[in-house]
């Protein structure tokens, strides 16, 4: 049975009881950017104009690393995590004038913002479009909504999606969702708003990293799936 956003929650807390890093496989620039050693995907959040003074709320903010790094440069932020573990390691990692947590879910948004920021959770959501319906709601006149989520078009996506489409295999955590670009386009249709896109994180896909990710994810996935 498909598992709901709010099952999902049991296993975050332990996961950030446990150590993010621990659980997955993460990939750090080789530059060190304001004292912070960031993701290539924080790093490319940021490529993004119009932080400082800018009024950003970080959805599923987690650790709290890009919320804090956000709040560096200039802007008010408000980092909101659902778990509370989440907002525990944050608060006890990443503390700024500029930046406040709070516990909350993408429902429990208030007031208006020039940046709703949710970095790789929309899969996690159970209905994509009215998450970001719901953002949009909040979101000041020329706001901008950034997502980051895995595109599964490319060889990463085949493998994974060939074990769950025939095997039924579990081939991620937390995922309740498997988004490519045309999903994409299809939101923001809907929305009636403009998507600009890139890629990044290429190595992830099909790259050195892919294997270390593979050798690390397989044998799980197989063993739960009772494949050989």
């Amino acid at each position: 049975m498909k598992k709901t956003n709010a099952e999902l929650k049991a296993t975050y807390s332990t996961i950030f009881e446990n150590g993010y890093e621990k659980t997955y496989t993460t990939n750090f620039t080789d530059k060190v950017v304001q004292g912070l050693d960031l993701t290539e995907e924080m790093s490319q959040v940021f490529r993004l104009r119009g932080w400082k003074g800018k009024r950003i709320v970080d959805v599923g903010c987690g650790t709290g690393l890009f919320a804090y790094a956000a709040a560096k440069r200039g802007g008010k932020v408000l980092g909101i995590d659902y778990t509370p573990e989440a907002i525990a390691v944050a608060q006890s990692k990443y503390q700024h004038g500029n930046l406040q947590y709070r516990i909350g879910d993408a429902g429990s948004l208030e007031g208006t913002y020039d940046k709703i920021v949710s970095l790789g959770t929309l899969e996690h959501m159970d209905d994509p479009l009215a998450t970001l319906a719901a953002f949009k709601v909040h979101l000041a006149p020329g706001g901008s909504i950034v997502i980051t989520s895995p595109s599964w078009i490319n060889p990463r996506g085949y493998v994974l999606q060939t074990l769950l489409q025939l095997f039924d295999a579990p081939i991620t955590l937390a995922d309740l969702h498997y988004l490519t670009p045309v999903e994409f386009n299809q939101f923001a249709n809907e929305l009636d708003m403009q998507l600009k896109w890139r890629t990044f994180d290429h190595d992830w896909a099909h790259g050195e990293r892919l294997l270390t990710d593979f050798r690390r994810r397989l044998p799980n996935v197989l063993r739960d799936a009772k494949l050989p």
